[in-house]
């Protein structure tokens, strides 16, 4: 079998690109993350100071995988200039604040071990002009000893809906607190009205619930005095298109959960080889000693568990209703892989000494 190689060339026209990506979500096991769904649309969206270039891999003259990489510039605590190459991301923090997760290649023939490896080496071997690369979202990195990862590792949360019994709904997978909690919200909801949850069926209702989703989501972080998803103009662009693409696609749900005509919450999540991605959200608070977000995801869970869905992934970051409601925990990494150089060992070292330092001193202060 021929070697691995991975090519880095000007995108083409992105009509001619789809053609072949959309073959690869056809027969792959890539997350909805890396579909032409999510990187057509994300590509089409970008503004024309962004422009990625196209990664192939290859077995002999055979394309094998599919992403995308962005070559930025840097400045390494702010007064040294490094480049960078961003797989399937720009480089830019307000664009990036989508967060892409279960990040990789789009390929139905290898695995993403081992398009990811084939990468980090051709990275390594100096066959890509970045003094820095950066995978934000991705599962399972080794970096090798060529390398030196100043990335973090970020927690994440899932449940697998094929071990639900739809009698029970998830329920038993829940601490006796945090099931006491969801009964007591569902009887105070129930007060209201028979609660039912509804999923948009047309394109019309999937912006309406979305508009609704985003009023609900920037009153909860604000009444909180923090950023919002919606905080920078490219968010809300590529999520309108994203899901005018996806109910085309077939492969975004919006979800409207409802006590009578009081509504509790939106949900808006991705569909892909059996696994629901939640990945956004608005819950409304008006109902004293009401939990909307227990509601909202319980009865979600149980709905794409009677349509035969085998995971419900709450994606990466921690809190305590995607502790309480998962089965499974697995770690997603945002990872800055480096070459060792001179600078970049001296910057490793001096990281390591600081997190020592910080660590003594939480330890000292009984922290």
């Amino acid at each position: 079998m021929a070697q691995l190689t991975i090519v880095i060339e000007p995108l083409p026209r992105l009509d001619q690109l789809a053609s072949l990506w959309r073959d690869f979500d056809r027969m792959g096991a890539h997350d909805f993350f890396v579909t032409w769904t999510w990187l057509g649309t994300w590509l089409q969206a970008l503004p024309n100071s962004v422009r990625p270039q196209l990664v192939k891999a290859m077995r002999g003259d055979v394309v094998v995988g599919l992403a995308t990489v962005s070559l930025t510039s840097s400045r390494l605590h702010g007064l040294v200039p490094i480049s960078q190459a961003w797989l399937n991301a720009s480089g830019n923090s307000d664009i990036d604040q989508l967060t892409i997760e279960h990040n990789g290649f789009a390929s139905a023939q290898v695995s993403r071990e081992q398009l990811m490896q084939g990468l980090i080496r051709t990275f390594a071997e100096g066959q890509i002009s970045a003094d820095e690369l950066v995978l934000p979202g991705i599962a399972g990195v080794i970096p090798g000893r060529k390398l030196i990862d100043v990335g973090k590792l970020v927690p994440a949360f899932g449940t697998r809906l094929d071990k639900l019994d739809s009698s029970q709904g998830i329920e038993p997978l829940l601490s006796p607190n945090a099931r006491q909690q969801l009964r007591r919200s569902l009887r105070q909801a129930q007060r209201v009205g028979p609660i039912k949850v509804e999923v948009a069926p047309n394109l019309s209702t999937a912006l309406q619930f979305f508009e609704q989703m985003k009023i609900l989501h920037i009153h909860w972080w604000e009444r909180r005095g923090r950023r919002h998803a919606f905080s920078h103009w490219f968010f809300e662009k590529f999520h309108l298109e994203l899901v005018a693409n996806g109910m085309r696609d077939k492969n975004i749900d919006l979800l409207r959960v409802s006590a009578g005509d009081h509504v509790i919450g939106y949900l808006y999540n991705f569909r892909r080889n059996g696994k629901i991605s939640s990945y956004q959200t608005g819950f409304d608070e008006s109902i004293p000693n009401l939990r909307p977000g227990y509601i909202c995801h319980a009865l979600a869970m149980k709905h794409y568990a009677d349509e035969g869905m085998l995971c419900y992934d709450f994606l990466a970051g921690s809190n305590r209703l995607k502790q309480s409601f998962s089965s499974e925990r697995y770690e997603l990494g945002w990872h800055h892989l480096r070459r060792k150089t001179t600078l970049f060992q001296i910057d490793a070292t001096a990281r390591r000494i600081g997190s020592a330092l910080k660590e003594r001193l939480n330890q000292n202060s009984g922290g």
